[in-house]
């Protein structure tokens, strides 16, 4: 389904979503070190790069991008600059710093992006991210699993890295 979706697309508006959720790029959260991924397979023109990488494979992401790509889609399709601590104080309890919500970029539309929502709702609700369920609220999310390159023996390794990311309450969103 995922390269279904991707040739549809096409290859150079696939990257400029990619490249437009900050996928490739650090995102200059307030921590010490970051990296940028990795999505440079889509740079070759050979339709396997495409088509790997619309279900995750061949490109590298960090959880930080996954959690500002997912707060797009929580935040009506618009991209914001995450951080970590948004307000300091000082000993008198006074505001030293007090960080305000810094929109980057409209990646996708608000249509789109409720549309997107309700479908990770039902990945929660019918299918292998149930645990992630909460009573009384929807909650929206997405598992993966992902291969380890073996880089002394070439291809992949049998471990793999699972991930779950997600935001809610769905329609009134307020954690990713």
């Amino acid at each position: 389904g995922a390269v279904f979706a991707a040739r549809q697309v096409g290859l150079d508006d696939f990257k400029r979503y990619v490249e437009g959720f900050g996928f490739g790029q650090k995102t200059e959260v307030d921590l010490c070190t970051e990296q940028a991924g990795n999505i440079n397979s889509l740079n070759d023109r050979n339709e396997i790069y495409l088509a790997t990488a619309s279900f995750g494979q061949g490109i590298t992401v960090t959880p930080m991008q996954l959690v500002r790509a997912f707060g797009a889609i929580a935040n009506e399709g618009k991209l914001v600059e995450p951080y970590i601590v948004q307000t300091i104080r000082n000993k008198r309890g006074e505001i030293v710093e007090d960080r305000q919500t810094k929109i980057t970029g409209q990646v996708i539309s608000p249509q789109t992006s409720k549309l997107l929502g309700s479908m990770l709702v039902s990945v929660v609700k019918s299918g292998h991210a149930g645990k992630a369920a909460v009573d009384g609220y929807l909650v929206a999310g997405k598992t993966g699993t992902a291969q380890v390159p073996d880089r002394e023996k070439g291809g992949y390794s049998d471990d793999t890295i699972h991930t779950f990311v997600g935001f809610a309450p769905f329609n009134h969103p307020r954690f990713v």
